[in-house]
């Protein structure tokens, strides 16, 4: 719960800390939204030039559905842990995680570049999936302390924007700047570089940021049971989809794995229920709330197995190089900040509802366009415009279903609604690729025929952006004819009513 929650819930006028003023905002502003830039760009500086990464660990075309440990570990536990990060922040104060966050970011990216001199791909996923907590303290807190010192007006909404521009900006940097380092010099001294941007900024963060609350949630207790309980339930039953491509799930302990996680996050719900201070309150679970969830978890399942095959694809088959291939995502960067800078005037004039439509359609044609490009087709024919449109579902998927979430649940629960849609979105990620990497293993004969193991995990994200678009509509739909029925009712009961 922020402190603009607690105060509302107490019944008290929303306090806003001071921001700080000339150089120190410019450099306040630029420190809260590198935590978008390199949480994304360390997604990219490894997924674009993964067949060099590969190599390094005697992996080659055929072990693509081994390789995407070292892109889905990371997305893992960006995803598990960002459900207690935002507590963390509650508790202990969200400047002291954020700076705790960038040094955990920065010391776990070097040792992940050393992980090349074992030669040991296990080494290395370790490595990244414990990277990956780092970005998970960072984004619900840096958006947390935006909240609570700018109020709403212009400035807070270009802060956000900014915020947003800056993923789609990272990736692609990121891509390049990772590329060129694992063709000309080293693939390990990206992780390096950006391990020295981290402890700046985090020394930055620290002169930079106002202090946190000295007297914040003291009588608030961390649910020490229900955070054990929710991330090993959820690392066990990702460990037991990513492992299955490899292994098979006629392999014992995949499906144990799969069994034992679905119990334990069985548990985990039974404890949130009974927990004084829970880290999810599960009564938000509406059955509005739970559409939400899936069609954004879908739709960036297939953006997370897009991205991946694609550029599997257009390496191995169009023999394109990583630093090519990273230049070829160009117009993909440059649509995603024009959509993210599009969005808020897109959701003055377009329900919330529609707008996740729209997103989900995007998504859907971006996957649709890249299975079914040919080998030898010019790049400027599908390839490109997949690259255009899926950067549209992205940047508007994100911001409408947070809306809707928060317009669904109570005051008291806009953190947790808000952590929540970025768990489901990084989480969904790393389950998607160990879903389409599930069917390109057997597609493919465990890497005879590559091209058609391609070809059937790109479909796999058609198939699943479809469900998604699908259930957006049947949602957007009933949203319109719930708000033209003629009753008494507030528009915000009925929202809570609608299925």
């Amino acid at each position: 719960m922020s402190p603009t929650d607690a105060s509302q819930e107490a019944g008290q006028p929303d306090v806003y800390q001071t921001p700080p003023h000339g150089l120190k905002e410019w450099l306040f502003i630029i420190v809260l939204c590198c935590t978008q830039l390199f949480v994304q760009g360390s997604f990219g500086y490894i997924l674009i030039p993964l067949p060099i990464v590969g190599q390094t660990f005697g992996q080659g075309p055929s072990e693509a559905t081994q390789m995407t440990w070292h892109v889905g570990g990371y997305s893992l536990t960006v995803g598990t842990f960002i459900l207690i990060a935002g507590k963390l922040g509650d508790l202990y104060g969200s400047k002291r995680i954020l700076i705790v966050g960038w040094v955990w970011f920065g010391v776990w990216s070097v040792i992940g570049g050393c992980s090349a001199f074992t030669h040991s791909p296990v080494f290395f996923d370790t490595a990244r999936a414990l990277q990956g907590i780092g970005p998970a303290l960072l984004l619900p807190n840096a958006l947390a302390i935006a909240g609570r010192t700018y109020p709403p007006g212009k400035k807070k909404n270009m802060i956000f924007s900014a915020f947003a521009v800056a993923a789609p900006l990272g990736c692609f940097t990121a891509g390049v700047i990772g590329s060129a380092f694992a063709e000309h010099i080293w693939w390990p001294w990206v992780m390096w570089t950006y391990s020295i941007g981290c402890f700046i900024i985090a020394a930055t963060a620290f002169w930079v940021i106002p202090p946190d609350y000295s007297s914040y949630q003291k009588n608030a207790q961390f649910d020490y049971i229900g955070s054990a309980l929710g991330v090993a339930g959820l690392l066990l039953l990702n460990t037991s989809w990513n492992q299955a491509p490899i292994d098979g799930w006629s392999t014992p302990y995949v499906y144990v794995l799969l069994i034992v996680g679905f119990l334990i996050l069985g548990l985990f719900v039974l404890q949130e229920r009974r927990a004084m201070d829970p880290i999810l309150d599960v009564s938000i679970f509406s059955r509005r709330v739970v559409a939400v969830l899936v069609t954004t978890g879908l739709g960036w399942s297939s953006f997370g197995v897009w991205f991946y095959y694609l550029f599997q694809f257009i390496q191995h088959f169009r023999h394109v190089s990583p630093l090519d291939s990273a230049v070829q995502f160009a117009p993909g960067a440059i649509s995603g900040i024009l959509a993210a800078l599009a969005t808020p005037y897109l959701m003055a004039v377009v329900s919330s509802s529609w707008l996740m439509v729209i997103a989900c359609a995007a998504f859907l044609g971006g996957c649709l366009l890249q299975s079914t490009a040919a080998v030898e087709q010019s790049y400027w024919l599908n390839t490109f415009w997949s690259f255009v449109i899926m950067a549209w579902g992205m940047d508007i998927s994100f911001p409408a279903s947070t809306t809707i979430l928060s317009d669904a649940v109570p005051v008291k629960h806009q953190g947790a609604s808000a952590s929540l849609v970025n768990t489901v979105i990084n989480y969904s990620i790393a389950i998607g690729l160990g879903i389409a990497g599930t069917v390109e293993a057997e597609v493919s004969h465990h890497g005879v025929d590559l091209l058609k193991g391609y070809r059937a995990a790109l479909w796999t994200s058609v198939g699943l952006s479809a469900l998604a678009f699908g259930i957006a509509l049947v949602y957007a739909v009933c949203t319109t004819f719930h708000e033209r029925l003629p009753s008494r009712k507030s528009s915000q009961e009925r929202d809570r009513e609608l299925v």
